[in-house]
């Protein structure tokens, strides 16, 4: 008996090191981010090694990955980057199904690679985009990662297709009040609130 709870004491607290640890590289890694996206992918991509099962390393990799792919102007970068992330999107969603956070960055990983070849991916993904982010939506109706997503692609869509911008510009100050609202768990998605702000600002105020 004496030996059972000395297993159990060591167990315990292996278990409180690994969160203890988990959380102190999570802080970092996000701490990282605010940086610059290289600095937080690197930090991200460490802990996935380190903590394999975990969704939200995972996930943050995924996110910044895709986030570089706008910014580079090295298309086979970009693809590489693209292609990587859309790995890793497509296993976080066979384990986690019914993840709106995931569904967004799925949406955004098809934006990335509309935005790499328009003239081939345009209109071949743009309804799947759409779609997802409805998905997204039925999930969780009020997460303003997925209003703002869906807003902003169909403003920057708007820009080539035409169309009125009304109702996705209602939808950025449904989205940036959301924000301003949000209350979620250590880690969880938190981001958006600046990019509400910019696109609202910069495509909508001066219509």
């Amino acid at each position: 008996m004496k030996n059972l709870w000395i297993i159990l004491a060591i167990t315990f607290s292996m278990v409180a090191y690994g969160q203890s640890s988990y959380d102190k590289e999570m802080e970092i890694a996000l701490k990282a981010w605010k940086n610059n996206n290289q600095e937080g992918l690197n930090a991200f991509k460490q802990i996935s090694e380190e903590y394999l099962p975990s969704r939200l390393p995972q996930y943050y990799m995924a996110l910044i990955q895709t986030l570089i792919s706008f910014e580079s102007n090295d298309l086979i970068k970009k693809e590489a980057l693209i292609d990587e992330a859309k790995l890793a999107i497509e296993g976080l969603r066979r384990k986690y199904p019914n993840d709106p956070e995931i569904l967004n960055l799925k949406a955004l990983n098809l934006t990335a690679e509309i935005v790499l070849n328009p003239m081939k991916n345009g209109m071949a993904l743009m309804d799947e985009v759409n779609e997802t982010y409805r998905e997204a939506l039925n999930l969780e109706p009020n997460n303003p990662r997925s209003i703002l997503g869906q807003a902003e692609f169909n403003l920057n869509a708007s820009k080539f297709i035409g169309g009125d911008i009304t109702s996705n510009c209602n939808a950025l100050e449904k989205a940036l009040a959301l924000f301003k609202l949000e209350k979620k768990q250590k880690f969880e998605p938190q981001w958006g609130q600046k990019q509400a702000e910019n696109v609202l600002k910069n495509q909508c105020n001066n219509q």
